[in-house]
């Protein structure tokens, strides 16, 4: 841990790392091996109180700040980085609703954070950088608006009962509705099986003629961009909190394998090519702990802060994937294993390569950002 934390939050902190050893870390393997939590984990989860950790006091919530809900986030992802992914999904959507939502939406919505999943929605079938060029419409009829879109690779698709979805209200003119799974003419798509991040349900929405009333439009009307860009500055700080959290799993596997593994009587930590990929592993974690924990308290300051929060998710994706890699070479054959968890850690920090905004998508906003900076 980098920043220094209030006591609060070192409560927190420690409630957290209590909770993930005792929990989750168990569960790792069987959580990538079956696709999915055992649905007792997510009752505990729920009961822990961490689904409502960013809502406020008003709602019912923990109210901590962005520097407690990354350090949560990497408490979880050093564990299993999954369950973050999740935790990291679920906070996004809240996090707007609080944010931007009206008070009619705040008082229904930010209590049901406590114990029902969030997500956020934008990604269709033909595409999601451009938002522009979403399908999905939401059309004025009376006092309400209707909605109907399909909406596709959704971190929580499926587990999430909540969901924050960008629809087109005009040509060029991108909206944001909070949309309840209980709503008539809601319904759930197809599960997606993917390479990592097995354990997190990523799935697709239908919304068919969808009624809502005026008060379930989140920010303005034409906010829908402005609230998409401030969910994506929100999600890279928890992104690079996963990504330092997986370094940091491969640390503490690699460094336990090779004080115990020995090549002839030496224990191979002692061996000079070993500590090299200790050494990069670590840095790895660090570099990427220094630059999420900047932007979280960037956020909390009230300064901007989406500069260096997609720093911290274009790093650590790509140093969290290098750090599984090293780590998978200290253990030979059992790092290339399937009874072992590091190969599914390298497959869980490809993921963050193209999730909220891929790799080469990070790279053109941090130089158009650096650019702007030096004009």
């Amino acid at each position: 841990m980098s920043v220094k934390l209030k006591e609060v939050n070192q409560m927190l902190h420690q409630m957290v790392v209590d909770f993930a050893e005792k929990e989750i870390k168990p569960l790792d393997m069987i959580i990538d091996k079956e696709q999915g939590y055992p649905k007792d984990l997510w009752d505990k989860i729920v009961q822990t109180g961490f689904l409502g950790l960013t809502v406020p006091y008003l709602y019912d919530g923990a109210q901590f700040d962005a520097v407690a809900e990354a350090q949560t986030i990497f408490d979880v992802a050093s564990r299993n980085a999954s369950v973050a992914f999740t935790l990291e999904g679920h906070y996004k959507a809240a996090n707007q609703i609080i944010k931007y939502g009206n008070e009619t939406l705040k008082k229904k919505y930010l209590p049901q954070a406590n114990r029902r999943v969030f997500a956020f929605s934008s990604t269709e079938p033909q595409g999601g950088s451009n938002v522009l060029g979403l399908s999905g419409t939401a059309i004025k009829d009376g006092d309400c608006w209707v909605l109907n879109g399909n909406k596709s690779m959704i971190t929580n698709g499926g587990l999430a009962e909540v969901y924050c979805v960008l629809l087109k209200t005009g040509p060029e003119e991108i909206s944001c509705f909070v949309v309840d799974k209980e709503m008539i003419g809601f319904k759930y798509g197809k599960q997606e099986e993917l390479f990592g991040m097995r354990g997190t349900p990523v799935g697709e929405i239908f919304l068919e003629n969808v009624k809502v009333s005026e008060d379930h439009l989140l920010g303005t009307l034409g906010q829908g961009i402005e609230i998409g860009h401030n969910a994506h500055a929100d999600a890279r700080i928890n992104m690079g909190a996963i990504a330092a959290g997986i370094s940091e799993h491969a640390l503490s596997i690699v460094l336990e394998y090779a004080k115990t593994r020995k090549a002839l009587d030496t224990p191979i930590i002692n061996l000079y090519s070993i500590q090299q990929k200790i050494t990069e592993i670590a840095i790895a974690k660090e570099n990427t702990q220094l630059l999420y924990e900047e932007a979280a308290k960037l956020k909390d300051s009230g300064k901007p802060y989406d500069r260096v929060a997609t720093m911290a998710k274009s790093y650590g994706s790509r140093a969290s994937f290098d750090a599984c890699d090293h780590a998978l070479q200290v253990l030979g054959g059992y790092g290339y294993s399937t009874e072992y968890p590091v190969e599914h850690l390298l497959r869980d920090a490809r993921a963050l390569q193209i999730a909220e905004g891929s790799l080469e998508k990070m790279v053109i906003e941090i130089a158009q950002a650096v650019v702007k900076e030096r004009e």
